[in-house]
């Protein structure tokens, strides 16, 4: 992808939440954009009606003159954007992180966001960054579509999502493709490479998240509803992963712009 093409122009590189209230677009943007998903997951579709899901770490170039727009599944999703623009760009389309490079690709992004919100003026060291980045893409290139076993992951994924207060533990969730709860876990961390406890916790915390930033419920009412069986229980979840309490994060919420 990065083959005799020149990063002209580094535009924006930004870090904030979205959610199914505030979603992407549509829209359709003149320049290159990288969209990284560091919590959460999310849908990014497009005007052919092709879309793509993305789940934490992962990410996807979009090329100048696409359209799309974008929604968070199962809650709430942190993401970044970087805007540049690049000589030589190929038309319409996207391209999706590879699988195998996406947990290092995630340090790259994490370190060049950085660098533009502390020295902006740093053009050189960005550039370079994200030419890595880019070169990252690059790797994946004739890499295979997601196989049936993914698929069906990502099916139990999503139906978990859509009832967390039934979900009770992971026994729960691998039920709902008839699986063992071993069978479960083995099948997430060959997929995407971490535990599946983890990333259930993460589904029921976005889900709390987006319900303190958009609704007057209890704490005790969210914890029933993304599947904490008690208020104490969620804020301690919540205080460890976010930094903050509940009651701080209702407080302080911002959507992302």
């Amino acid at each position: 992808m990065t083959k005799d093409r020149d990063i002209t122009a580094l535009l924006r590189h930004a870090y904030g939440r979205f959610d199914r209230r505030l979603p992407i677009g549509p829209v359709t943007w003149p320049f290159h954009d990288l969209l990284w998903i560091h919590q959460g997951r999310a849908r990014i579709r497009f005007e052919d009606g092709d879309h793509v899901d993305l789940s934490a770490p992962d990410g996807i170039l979009i090329l100048p003159g696409t359209p799309f727009s974008g929604e968070a599944v199962g809650g709430a999703a942190t993401a970044s954007v970087c805007h540049f623009r690049m000589s030589g760009a190929e038309g319409a389309g996207h391209r999706r992180a590879p699988a195998p490079e996406r947990i290092d690709l995630q340090a790259l992004v994490r370190l060049a966001l950085r660098l533009a919100k502390d020295s902006p003026e740093a053009t050189e060291r960005r550039t370079r960054l994200l030419r890595a980045i880019l070169d990252g893409f690059d790797a994946g290139t004739g890499a295979p579509e997601p196989d049936r076993r993914a698929q069906r992951l990502a099916q139990a994924w999503d139906q978990a999502a859509a009832n967390l207060g039934a979900m009770r533990s992971l026994v729960d969730v691998a039920a709902l493709i008839g699986l063992r709860e071993s069978a479960l876990r083995t099948l997430h961390r060959e997929v995407h490479g971490t535990p599946a406890g983890a990333h259930l916790r993460e589904l029921r915390l976005t889900r709390a998240e987006a319900l303190l930033a958009t609704t007057g419920l209890t704490l005790a009412e969210i914890a029933r509803q993304v599947g904490y069986g008690h208020a104490e229980t969620l804020s301690a979840a919540f205080q460890q992963s976010r930094g903050m309490t509940p009651g701080g994060f209702r407080r302080h919420a911002r959507p992302f712009a």
